[in-house]
């Protein structure tokens, strides 16, 4: 029987996240996702590195998804997206991160990537600087 795709979901703080039409330094769009209680638990679980810095994040437990497509976003209502393209650190979301499972010539794994992001608690990004442009990660 061939393995299938799996779509799983994470909720937690979105920091430095590159969704919209703007991409990372390294071409992708990208979301570090703070996690705590059973979200975290549950990154565990599904095999995603879990990475905890005390120079990042206030040293909480967070994981780095990225993708080579644009996710789809959604509102808290789960409606398409509507609201500023520019928000801060710390905005709420749940992302929806699929896992598909290869096994080629160049090995065998899981695949990772997230694919959307539900918005749930957006705080609009206001520049402090001369530059008006977000930090870069």
């Amino acid at each position: 029987m061939k393995a299938r795709t799996q779509f799983q979901y994470l909720e937690g703080s979105l920091q430095y996240p590159f969704i919209f039409d703007r991409k990372d330094n390294f071409d992708n769009y990208s979301v570090a996702v703070v996690l705590s209680g059973d979200q975290l638990i549950k990154a565990k679980k599904i095999g995603l590195k879990v990475k905890a810095d005390p120079d990042r994040f206030d040293g909480l437990p967070y994981v780095q998804l990225r993708s080579n497509y644009q996710p789809e976003l959604f509102n808290e209502n789960g409606e398409p997206y509507d609201g500023p393209t520019m928000i801060s650190n710390g905005s709420q979301g749940v992302v929806k991160i699929t896992q598909r499972p290869y096994d080629n010539k160049y090995g065998k794994g899981v695949s990772t990537f997230f694919s959307a992001v539900k918005l749930t608690d957006v705080i609009p990004y206001e520049p402090d600087g001369e530059s008006g442009k977000p930090s870069e990660f």
